[in-house]
């Protein structure tokens, strides 16, 4: 027993502690202990007058030993510690503060890692809110909030921060003084970056996908954090935990990330975005369905507008009735009752004749003039059908 304490206690010694821990080499370790020897002084002393380390590495390798030996700590995370405080000059307490570990609370969540060392929330604070999470099921950051420990701003850019950490945009040392920085000096989230060196548009999905479906009213914004939450700790799919929590349907969810790649290549705007994806939920149909539709509905109007059936004044009017600039005139149009159901299904019967070859495009233009668009319903007479397609796909 004395022997295995003996060994116990040597493993831990201050110079060996130094080695392991990566701050001297074994010579230097050598020849500390040589000098120590001769001159009858200890070795941390040694190792400080010949410059190797520094008066607070001893102190903090001194405090890291007895935190080994009373099994308050690891080695590995002792090492990892100890040499963080000698590359950073910070006493062992800040070591673990900035490093996220807390004392006495048990192992932390990413998000209270980040808070924790940006000494946003403290020890006591985690520990309340770990309680608290646990009773109500909510993840850490909105039982803080719901704590008022933190605000839901704050909640906000420490998910973001969470984001960038993940995808390796940003250190975790520079997030933890990004936040400090806009709890300290209030200043705005891209602000803060900036002032590290990093750039909003080097990293940011606009809009994120949580933030697309808020915008569309299909997601509530405390949900959208939540889920974020989980995401970062999970390291998991946003979009695959929406679904996974009935928080939207799988259809929902892959016309958003569809609809985001559209914008990040700016061939569709927000506006637009977001009116379409909530078609896609209000019509249970898939995105792709309702992109041709739209494009075809402008073909449509195109021919009755060559035609000469909608005028060219109405066409006028109607645009400069439009308050939504992402509404296009074809829509207008038969949102107003301009074009009717039975106009638009005679210009996509004839549309389709046109792809077919069995009309032309000059003949269905004589076919629209023929008729009366302004007799309701406007349905072309069976003679007329028949003269340029098959009275089948009319009887259908």
């Amino acid at each position: 027993m004395l022997i295995t304490k003996r060994n116990q206690s040597s493993r831990f010694r201050l110079g060996e502690l130094f080695l392991e821990a990566g701050i001297i080499s074994p010579d230097v370790l050598n020849q500390g202990l040589v000098i120590a020897k001769r001159a009858t002084l200890p070795l941390g002393r040694v190792l400080v007058m010949s410059g190797h380390v520094s008066e607070l590495d001893v102190v903090c390798a001194l405090q890291t030993q007895t935190s080994i030996r009373d099994g308050a700590i690891d080695v590995k995370m002792a090492k990892a510690l100890l040499r963080f405080a000698h590359v950073h000059q910070v006493t062992i307490d800040e070591a673990y503060r900035l490093n996220g570990i807390g004392r006495g609370v048990g192992p932390l969540p990413r998000l209270g890692k980040l808070l924790l060392a940006a000494a946003i929330v403290d020890d006591a604070g985690l520990a309340c809110a770990l309680r608290h999470s646990k009773s109500t099921g909510y993840p850490l950051g909105r039982a803080l909030v719901s704590l008022q420990l933190i605000s839901e701003s704050l909640y906000a850019v420490c998910l973001n921060l969470q984001v960038m950490i993940r995808e390796q945009h940003i250190e975790f040392l520079k997030a933890v003084r990004v936040l400090q920085t806009v709890v300290r000096d209030r200043v705005a989230f891209d602000i803060a970056l900036n002032d590290e060196g990093v750039q909003p548009r080097n990293y940011r999905v606009n809009p994120r996908l949580g933030d697309l479906l808020v915008e569309a009213g299909l997601l509530s914004r405390e949900d959208a954090l939540i889920v974020a939450e989980l995401a970062c700790e999970k390291d998991d799919a946003f979009g695959k935990l929406l679904v996974q929590h009935n928080l939207s349907s799988e259809l929902v969810v892959e016309s958003a990330v569809h609809l985001q790649r559209m914008l990040l290549t700016s061939s569709i705007t927000k506006q637009r975005a977001i009116r379409l994806l909530n078609l896609v939920h209000s019509m249970n149909a898939p995105l792709e369905k309702i992109l041709n539709e739209f494009d075809v509905l402008d073909q449509i109007v195109t021919l009755l507008r060559a035609a000469g059936v909608i005028d060219e004044r109405t066409i006028r009017d109607t645009a400069a009735s439009i308050k939504n600039f992402e509404v296009s005139v074809a829509e207008a149009l038969i949102s107003q009752g301009i074009v009717t159901r039975e106009m638009s299904r005679c210009g996509l019967v004839l549309l389709k004749e046109i792809e077919r070859g069995v009309v032309t495009y000059e003949k269905a233009l004589e076919v629209l003039r023929t008729t009366k668009p302004h007799e309701q319903p406007w349905v072309p007479s069976e003679m007329e059908w028949q003269r340029v397609i098959d009275p089948k796909l009319v009887a259908a």
